[in-house]
């Protein structure tokens, strides 16, 4: 009798929201479906003890809002996706506080109703509110006037991201998978298949290797594959500790002027992308030093406040925060295998909003299921890696710009 054959061994490169959600559905896989064996590692950062530089990664980073509808269709079906799971995980991790926009010219006004008939056609509750009505669902960020409107999304909220990390990756330990504390340096392949991973550790052996590194995986690929994966820098401002309400209120966004604001809690929170793109080098934190190319927005996105949130959120306590992520040429995460390379897939510039989508749709490539549907294959498609082969990194880069500005793909 000839022995069994040893496991297929799975290493998951980041831990992060990306990173620990696919370990969670990977090895829930494994426990209630017959396929064939296979073990499951994380490769995570090696942890510190000093606050001033932990916890540095994009996930922890980011502000958490979860709005669903997007002009782009393979990102409200990934939002949809990810909003049901983050559901089932324990509380805390996602409130369904519900999502405002709010808009004060006729133009900006006529885009929601747009998005309003968008929202309704593919299922997400919404309606249209009067001034009055923004004003009572989110008073310390829209004092009530005649001319402004606000669209309700009351299935969207806000998620803690590192809750979401550590409820995955609770449900990952339970079922045996490994978390190895490294540093991920490139892919070891030999005649075109995979056969590991450079570490700072060392070699560590795996026969399929996925790549959710956030902002570093176009580095620890580049030898195989040109992502086009742009870290940019990106504002967020903290207002000083107050007292929790009893209720945390919608998460708020401003289109036609990119900006955005939250109920953190124990105090508020506010973002901007209205200004110039700041690309940077990943380097080793997502975290960088204020710019001051920042001051200006910030200053123009606390006008949207009423008075007394403007002076609020700029009290003693408050802090400023410089946090990277990445965006692509054309909006949408990067997710699948890279050609030429035997057991490697990629997963890069995926938002919080549509991770547990990613991690749903890359363990289905990964473990080679093809049942997913129509919906899926249009998905697999949209994602693929090799959809800007052949074009010019620096048209690429300028492309990559543009979304910064336009995030919420207005201009679609």
């Amino acid at each position: 009798m000839s022995p069994p054959e040893p496991p297929t061994r799975i290493l998951i490169l980041g831990s992060g929201i990306l990173g620990s959600a696919l370990a969670a559905h990977l090895s829930d896989f494994h426990d209630h479906y017959p396929i064939p064996g296979f073990t499951v590692q994380v490769l995570s950062p090696p942890s510190t003890h000093e606050p001033s530089i932990a916890h540095k990664s994009s996930t922890s980073l980011a502000p958490g809002l979860i709005g669903q509808l997007n002009a782009l269709p393979p990102l409200t079906t990934l939002a949809k996706t990810s909003v049901q799971e983050y559901l089932t995980l324990p509380p805390g991790c996602f409130s369904q506080v519900g999502g405002l926009e709010i808009a004060n010219t006729p133009e900006g006004i006529a885009t929601l109703e747009q998005r309003l008939e968008q929202a309704l056609a593919v299922g997400l509750e919404a309606r249209l509110l009067d001034s009055e009505e923004v004003a009572g669902l989110a008073p310390q960020f829209h004092q009530p006037d005649k001319g402004a409107k606000g669209l309700y999304f009351p299935t969207d909220g806000v998620a803690e991201p590192e809750r979401i990390v550590d409820a995955y990756q609770a449900s990952a330990r339970a079922r045996d998978v490994e978390f190895i504390e490294a540093t991920a340096l490139g892919i070891k392949h030999l005649n075109g298949v995979v056969v590991g991973v450079r570490t700072t550790t060392g070699i560590i052996g795996a026969d399929k290797v996925i790549v959710a590194s956030g902002i570093w995986t176009p580095k620890i690929v580049e030898d195989l594959i040109h992502l086009p994966v742009i870290p940019v820098a990106h504002p967020y401002i903290h207002g000083p500790a107050r007292p929790a309400r009893a209720k945390e209120t919608p998460f708020v966004r401003w289109p036609e002027k990119s900006v955005y604001a939250r109920d953190h809690g124990a105090c508020e929170g506010f973002g901007t992308y209205d200004h110039k793109p700041l690309p940077v080098e990943a380097g080793e934190s997502a975290e960088k030093g204020w710019d001051s190319s920042f001051d200006s927005a910030a200053e123009k996105a606390l006008s949207s406040f009423p008075e007394e949130t403007r002076k609020q959120i700029q009290g003693e306590g408050s802090r400023r925060m410089n946090g990277v992520f990445a965006v692509t040429p054309d909006g949408l995460p990067i997710a699948g295998p890279v050609r030429g390379v035997e057991g490697l897939w990629v997963a890069a510039a995926v938002w919080i909003t549509h991770a547990a989508g990613v991690a749903e749709l890359v363990t289905g490539m990964v473990l080679g299921r093809e049942d997913g549907g129509e919906e899926e294959v249009e998905l697999r498609k949209a994602l693929d890696p090799v959809r800007f082969e052949g074009r010019e990194e620096e048209e690429l880069k300028k492309e990559s710009g543009g979304r910064y500005n336009d995030i919420y793909n207005l201009e679609e």
